[in-house]
């Protein structure tokens, strides 16, 4: 039987290709790539596009679109990747409680045109057109004692629902107390501590990697039980 090769997408929400959300993103890929996966890491802000447009176009009864949304612009060769690929990996940072604009675009995008509205025989809701190994990750300032505070188990656990609805399954990663600016003397932000944030940094991003390295393997191997 011929082997078939299992495709992994990375995608970055975030607008610096380098720093937190990036590293984990980079971690996560090596642990699926040390499995056998061909992995690829996308920038989002990279590409320029909109989110969904409410063009209905992948509704339609007469709809060839199979799953690929129908507006087509330079989001369009990443949105028929991750039709494609076996696992998808989202990555963003935490913007005022929620994930970034460009990676809610980009998910409204890849989810709809494969979120069915159409019932079957027993009146039952059509499931996922797609089965994928999914995951999502989250990276922000506060710190993780700070997540129930702030319900974000709750707000950023919406995105991680929606995939795991219509894609059957969605593993999700927090990243907590991240280090936000090079220097922060730079800047007007006298409600950080610089060196208990670099201090917290040097303990717990390393472990954070090996997290992102296992969530990337597991998803490898869970297709391959």
């Amino acid at each position: 039987m011929e082997h078939k090769t299992i495709k992994a997408l990375f995608v970055n929400g975030s607008p610096r290709k380098n720093k937190n959300t990036a590293q984990i993103l980079a971690a996560t890929a090596q642990g699926a790539a040390t499995e056998g996966a061909q992995t690829e890491i996308v920038n989002l802000y990279d590409l320029s596009y909109c989110g969904c447009t409410s063009c209905f176009a992948c509704k339609l009864k007469t709809a060839r679109t199979h799953g690929l949304c129908a507006v087509n612009d330079e989001l369009t060769p990443l949105l028929r990747k991750a039709v494609e690929a076996d696992i998808v990996v989202i990555g963003s940072p935490v913007y005022f409680s929620d994930i970034t604009g460009m990676t809610r675009a980009f998910m409204e995008r890849f989810i709809f045109p494969n979120f069915s509205y159409d019932l079957d025989a027993d009146g039952n809701r059509l499931p996922p057109r797609l089965n994928k190994q999914t995951a999502m990750i989250y990276t922000m300032n506060i710190p993780e004692q700070g997540l129930e505070q702030w319900k974000y188990d709750i707000l950023l656990g919406t995105s991680a629902r929606i995939m795991q609805q219509n894609f059957g399954h969605c593993e999700k990663l927090f990243v907590c107390n991240t280090y936000q600016f090079n220097d922060y003397s730079l800047y007007a932000a006298g409600m950080f501590d610089e060196n208990e944030k670099r201090r917290h940094r040097d303990l717990h991003f390393p472990e954070d990697l090996k997290r992102g390295f296992e969530l990337g393997r597991q998803l490898v191997e869970n297709l391959q039980k």
